[in-house]
């Protein structure tokens, strides 16, 4: 039976005081989901979770290898906030402890999940480089994943600063109970995801998030239909609504006929909503059903969009709202033929 070893680190410095509650919470949901999905995979699965930045302790061991229907929820007073953030210097400690586990089946695999409100910034033991080239060495087996829930507006830098691929961050408001639960919704989806994939043969991942970093413009071309002579782009100089933004530019506002490029994470984006892919080089625009299968929500449903690793293209999302803000900078895509109301 396919077999996976799944470490939380927790972050639990002071900072993180004022959510400790809807944090205990969020967690114990996502084990749950976890639980769920290893059992609808046929899978089995063991949860290992650690907390950091305590001021005295800095690390703090709650559990290690406990099958996933078998562990209890954490409580509030589990987590134990003060102290700095010594974020690697707990991963490395995770890593340890999953390598005890470690039965050496190719087929065993590994996921360390980080969560943290804030910036890596006490790390001495053994510190920040020596705990990257030990991930490093990991991801080289093909067996380990390493996946990051970070503040909002530090994704990219912490991919830069640390080599982790941008499809393994997620961004979340670590100031709100909402938005504290909205990412561990995120989080147990792409868990879901993962266990979905190694039921197919997936061993580790570099896209725990949405991702298009491993499809080529070849497959684009082949699976989607061309639409480049059908379609639009208007920048927004400043930010503005996808109406008016539409409107300024000279086009008729048509319901259906507005994509707003993909540029920071989607909370909703329902199953019947198009999606298109534009190459980056050429830039050519391809669009079709396959185009939501590439990006990793190939689901019948509404989900969280996470902008990842997309690699050659970019990426554009129907709109239905008169009333979406269009950030400065980003693009409109206008296809009129796919309009259904005009207003």
């Amino acid at each position: 039976m396919l077999q996976t070893h799944i470490a939380f680190c927790i972050d639990e410095s002071g900072s993180i005081s004022g959510i400790v509650k809807p944090l205990v919470a969020a967690y114990n949901k996502n084990v749950g989901a976890i639980r769920d999905a290893v059992l609808a995979e046929g899978q089995e699965a063991t949860m290992t979770a650690m907390a950091f930045g305590h001021r005295t302790l800095k690390h703090r061991v709650l559990y290690v290898g406990h099958q996933v229907q078998t562990v209890e929820e954490l409580k509030d007073g589990d987590i134990k906030p003060s102290g700095m953030t010594p974020l690697f210097d707990s991963v490395y400690r995770a890593i340890q402890k999953l390598e005890e586990l470690d039965d050496g089946k190719d087929t065993t695999t590994f996921v360390i999940n980080v969560v943290t409100d804030g910036q890596e910034n006490s790390s001495v033991d053994p510190g920040v480089n020596t705990t990257i080239l030990k991930m490093v060495e990991k991801i080289a087996t093909d067996r380990w994943t390493f996946a990051f829930l970070v503040p909002n507006g530090h994704a990219s830098s912490f991919s830069r600063d640390y080599g982790i691929p941008i499809g393994n961050i997620q961004e979340w408001d670590e100031r709100t109970a909402v938005g504290t639960e909205t990412a561990f919704i995120q989080s147990a989806r792409a868990f879901t995801g993962y266990f979905a994939g190694k039921s197919k043969g997936l061993k580790s991942t570099r896209s725990f998030y949405s991702d298009l970093s491993t499809v080529t413009v070849r497959e684009a071309r082949k699976d989607l239909s061309e639409i480049t002579k059908q379609v639009k782009f208007i920048l927004a100089k400043k930010s503005c609504v996808i109406r008016d933004c539409v409107t300024n530019a000279g086009f008729t506002w048509i319901k259906g006929a507005a994509f707003y490029q993909l540029v920071k994470t989607e909370k909703k984006v329902q199953d019947y909503k198009l999606v298109a892919l534009r190459v980056k080089t050429s830039g050519k625009v391809y669009c079709g059903v396959d185009a939501r299968v590439m990006l990793g929500i190939d689901v019948p449903y509404t989900v969280r969009l996470v902008p990842g690793d997309h690699a050659k293209f970019d990426v554009f999302v129907q709109s239905t709202s008169i009333n979406r803000k269009i950030p400065a900078g980003s693009e409109v895509m206008y296809w009129e033929k796919v309009g259904t109301q005009k207003k």
